[in-house]
């Protein structure tokens, strides 16, 4: 009799640390590894099982919720991606603003390798629209001008005062001896 009492009383204090710490999002931390298996255990095993099912659930949302490019011309609809991670499509270019901050904003993309999302960059005109998703806004921005640089200029996307959008890739294709620029404004 008094066993059972300490093992539902166990099963109990256990069982409410073990909603605390889902509800808290430290469920990995209520019990250390390598911890013998129990009667307590296997009944606190319901609430552990649905902490992974939660991370899945907020991973979806985030994964909604990150920046995004779309260029109607061009038909291209693509998630932009850290700096880091250009290899993966177009990135942030480092040390840029964001959308809605009133600074310049820069997009780099390759044109033949890592998916090459900018490979028909040049197709852009005067007054073609880009839209980026960001924080649960889109901005729209009609393309201004498009030109061709010297891949040295490190200062094109230096802040001007205002608003504005590049989008750059290497030029020619297959070369980064030059970088192709596309500049828009808030439309």
């Amino acid at each position: 009799m008094r066993r059972t009492a300490l093992v539902v009383a166990a099963a109990v204090a256990l069982g409410a640390g073990a909603g605390f710490f889902v509800h808290t999002g430290m469920a990995g931390d209520a019990e250390p590894e390598g911890a013998s298996p129990s009667r307590a255990h296997t009944r606190r095993a319901l609430p552990m099982r649905a902490k992974p099912l939660l991370r899945r659930v907020a991973q979806r949302e985030t994964r909604s919720a990150h920046p995004s490019l779309w260029i109607p011309r061009l038909h291209l609809k693509s998630r932009i991606f850290a700096s880091s991670r250009l290899d993966r499509g177009p990135a942030w270019w480092p040390i840029t603003g964001r959308p809605g901050g009133g600074d310049t904003i820069a997009v780099a993309g390759h044109r033949t390798t890592h998916s090459r999302p900018f490979y028909f960059l040049e197709r852009l005109r005067r007054g073609d629209r880009i839209h980026i998703a960001y924080l649960g806004r889109t901005y729209a921005y009609r393309v201004l001008w498009s030109r061709v640089i010297s891949a040295k200029n490190l200062h094109i996307a230096d802040a001007v005062g205002h608003e504005r959008l590049l989008l750059t890739a290497c030029t020619p294709r297959g070369s980064a001896r030059y970088r192709l620029v596309v500049e828009a404004l808030p439309a």
